[in-house]
């Protein structure tokens, strides 16, 4: 961890906020969370439902606005950005991993990978090399054309997370990555997501209630009424 510490941080949160107005008056999700993730390690995140985990990833991957605080990815500040350009950064910077698989409806395995590609204007002669070397790493490259509302659960999930790396994401953003995995596919998930993040200098931020996925992270934080404290 110390030599994470050498560098800069990819990324830096600093008093992040999020509340809404009810009936009963402001209900607090987040209360001035702060935190550094730095290129090369995978951090977890852990805590009951609820308590603010998903509304922080959420955040972090410009999906959902904080009510206060800043957020900078590589020195550059998130949230005043247009939405085109909050959009740019989804497209070209994460990859998101969550609970919902949200796999197209009609589509095959295949289509589900090629489409961020084509979004990126990746080369189209590229691209099956591509899909195929996503698949083979969570073990379902004799899935490639297959219908997607024809696999498993489980199936699913792998098919989630291929695509979600099929860019080289520079981050990670994963809601309970391994939920719908057995232990051992679910152990191979997460063995593959180390060496990413080594190999590509990735920064990896897990959502989990799984002790055996929080203990092959670099750093565990729990969240707890909207704090997070590191264990």
């Amino acid at each position: 961890m110390s030599d994470l510490m050498d560098k800069e941080p990819l990324i830096k949160i600093s008093d992040l906020r999020k509340s809404y107005s009810t009936v009963d008056g402001e209900y607090f999700v987040l209360r001035g969370v702060n935190l550094e993730l730095y290129p090369g390690e995978m951090t977890a995140i852990m805590g009951p439902s609820g308590c603010g985990k998903s509304s922080m990833l959420y955040i972090l991957g410009l999906l959902a606005p904080p009510t206060t605080g800043q957020y900078t990815l590589n020195g550059q500040e998130m949230f005043g950005l247009s939405s085109s350009a909050q959009a740019a950064v989804r497209r070209e910077r994460l990859g998101f991993i969550l609970q919902a698989c949200n796999l197209f409806d009609n589509s095959t395995v295949y289509e589900n990978l090629e489409y961020p590609l084509i979004y990126s204007r990746f080369p189209r002669e590229k691209r099956e090399a591509v899909v195929v070397g996503a698949l083979e790493k969570v073990g379902l490259s004799h899935r490639i054309h297959h219908p997607t509302n024809q696999l498993s659960g489980g199936e699913q999930q792998r098919v989630a997370i291929a695509r979600a790396l099929v860019n080289n994401p520079r981050v990670l953003l994963a809601d309970e990555p391994t939920g719908q995995l057995d232990k051992k596919t679910g152990s191979m998930v997460m063995d593959y997501f180390r060496k990413i993040v080594l190999e590509h200098e990735t920064t990896m931020l897990i959502v989990t209630h799984d002790v055996a996925v929080a203990q092959k992270c670099t750093r565990v934080y729990y969240m707890r009424e909207g704090m997070l404290i590191q264990g």
